[in-house]
């Protein structure tokens, strides 16, 4: 019976789906299993959002073990105010930019690697490329494009390349967005025009010094 009531209160909470009120129950009572799942579904995007942010796979990995730590150690505290999904990269986003910070402290500054796998980069929405197989000049300039790109993600600020990251990269609306960084809907949509400007401008920097190059060559 207690089961139940404390599904529907969750429920109630957030409106959300009886299927992921009983789920946040078995994580609450401990459930191995649940635990084994809530990694299984998230712990590939949560790497892949700590990479784009951070462009060290092994900070990446650190923070990421951090993050879920920080999720069993808090998920009694979950009261379905938002989605789980939201409530979870809320505290993914609070580590990562604190990781960022700890940084900036001691003079680092982030850069994304080049080594990345390009088949990785998870750029998406705006920022997709072809699936088709290319040949070698083809894939070639793929690749030298997706590590633009990604250099370019590297120059934004951590609120700029936050907003980059979870609209055009993880394809959360607008609300999920507020929610997980804690800032109005107007400053999403105002972060989000800026932001894509100055990727936007990199980019064109980029194929103005590929254009010469290739000019010179000819």
């Amino acid at each position: 019976m207690r089961s139940e009531i404390a599904c529907y209160d969750l429920e109630r909470a957030a409106d959300v789906s009886a299927e992921e009120s009983r789920f946040v129950y078995r994580l609450k009572a401990n459930e191995d299993a649940a635990y084994d799942e809530l990694v299984r579904v998230y712990h590939a995007s949560i790497f892949h959002v700590a990479f784009r942010m951070l462009g060290d796979s092994g900070e990446s990995s650190d923070v990421v073990q951090e993050i879920f730590l920080k999720v069993f150690r808090n998920i009694e505290g979950f009261k379905g105010e938002s989605a789980l999904k939201t409530w979870i990269f809320r505290i993914a986003f609070s580590e990562i930019l604190n990781r960022l910070r700890w940084w900036k402290r001691r003079h680092r500054s982030s850069t994304v690697s080049l080594d990345a796998d390009p088949n990785n980069s998870g750029i998406g929405q705006s920022y997709n490329f072809s699936d088709n197989r290319p040949n070698p000049e083809q894939a070639l300039q793929t690749k030298e494009q997706e590590q633009a790109i990604l250099q370019a993600l590297g120059k934004l600020s951590s609120d700029h390349r936050s907003i980059i990251v979870l609209r055009d990269i993880e394809g959360f609306s607008y609300g999920e967005i507020a929610d997980v960084l804690g800032i109005s809907i107007g400053t999403v949509k105002s972060r989000l025009a800026r932001a894509r400007s100055d990727l936007k401008k990199s980019l064109m920097r980029y194929l103005s010094v590929q254009r010469v190059g290739a000019g010179r060559i000819l």
